[in-house]
């Protein structure tokens, strides 16, 4: 199923972030790199690469998308795109 997202080309941390999403929902960048022990940097590269808009890359995945929190409008949320939800819900058929 992940290689059917980006054909060799999808680290395993890449799709373990995208997994945390789906289990989690909804969550901050902080939580990402807590839970992998990333740098910010990091945290915000992967999600770039998994997410439907990113500047700095052609060829995003479009199965995260980033808002602003509406508590806090300096923290970045991260949530499935309705393509995520549809990859998602694949993963759970499995």
């Amino acid at each position: 199923v992940f290689s059917a997202l980006d054909p060799g080309r999808l680290p395993l941390h890449h799709a373990e972030v995208l997994l945390f999403v789906v289990r989690e929902h909804r969550v901050t960048y902080r939580q990402i790199e807590q839970a992998f022990g990333l740098s910010n940097a990091s945290a915000s590269r992967i999600v770039n690469s998994l997410s439907s808009d990113s500047p700095h890359r052609k060829n995003c995945l479009g199965m995260v998308e980033v808002f602003r929190d509406p508590d806090e409008g300096r923290r970045l949320l991260v949530r499935l795109t309705k393509k995520g939800e549809a990859f998602a819900r694949q993963l759970e058929r499995l």
